[in-house]
């Protein structure tokens, strides 16, 4: 968990929720770029800082972003969240429509169209769990130029956890839906998805736009995760959003 600068009332707070399966601090050469405002930076249950638990969920990751915003005494602010962070972001959003302002989601989908992750948890039946992010994060979650440096970064920001928990967590992300909530968000949204993102494919983030009458940005050259493969193009995603969206 972690909180950067000072609330300032005419620039509201951005909470951060990252992606499935790494932590927090996947946000660290972003939130620099906004250091004029308040910024509310979480470790979900089961990652990062937060201990593990039996049982994983939308509801309780949700749960987890408004305990942090609280015990920042935090009332509105924008969400910005990665791969399942975005899902959660317009979970937020439904539930939360006087708190949450607007909602960037980068990577993300609706619902996913492999609810049971063969090719992750078939891994973990013959790999140990680092082997099993070796094999698993460069292929599906980075875009092909991404260099040694982002794929060694991207493996010590993974979830540090057994075994165990991290079937746990996978499943509930594969289960994760939104289409329900969908209708309840108000707020404005943009969707952004890297060109050769291979978990939430830009078809994937063209349906969510779709779904909630949102812009679709395509980040070119970059994989799952432009928080880590191309740190300024996120950021000047993210700013484009908030001058369309505060006025």
């Amino acid at each position: 968990m972690s909180y950067h600068g000072e609330t300032d009332a005419s620039r509201p707070p951005i909470l951060f929720v990252h992606p499935i399966n790494l932590q927090g601090a996947a946000w660290a050469e972003i939130v620099p770029a906004f250091a004029d405002r308040f910024t509310i930076v979480p470790d979900m249950r089961g990652f990062g800082d937060s201990p593990p638990t039996k049982q994983y969920d939308l509801a309780r990751w949700a749960q987890d972003c408004i305990d942090a915003v609280d015990r920042a005494g935090v009332d509105r602010f924008h969400a910005v969240g990665g791969s399942l962070g975005g899902a959660i972001s317009l979970y937020l959003a439904a539930a939360e429509p006087k708190r949450v302002i607007s909602v960037v989601a980068v990577g993300s989908q609706l619902y996913s169209r492999d609810p049971d992750n063969t090719a992750v948890l078939s891994t973990l039946e013959h790999h140990t769990v680092t082997e099993m992010f070796e094999l698993i994060l460069p292929k599906y979650a980075l875009g092909p130029n991404a260099s040694a440096e982002v794929v060694a970064k991207t493996m010590t920001l993974r979830n540090p956890n057994g075994k165990d928990d991290i079937r746990r967590v996978w499943r509930a992300a594969c289960a994760a839906d939104i289409r329900a909530q969908v209708a309840s968000v108000s707020c404005p949204v943009t969707v952004l998805t890297g060109e050769f993102d291979l978990t939430c494919t830009p078809a994937a983030g063209a349906e969510m736009a779709a779904s909630l009458h949102a812009p679709h940005v395509v980040l070119p050259g970059v994989g799952h995760l432009p928080m880590l493969e191309d740190p300024p193009a996120l950021i000047a995603a993210i700013k484009a959003h908030l001058k369309r969206v505060e006025f």
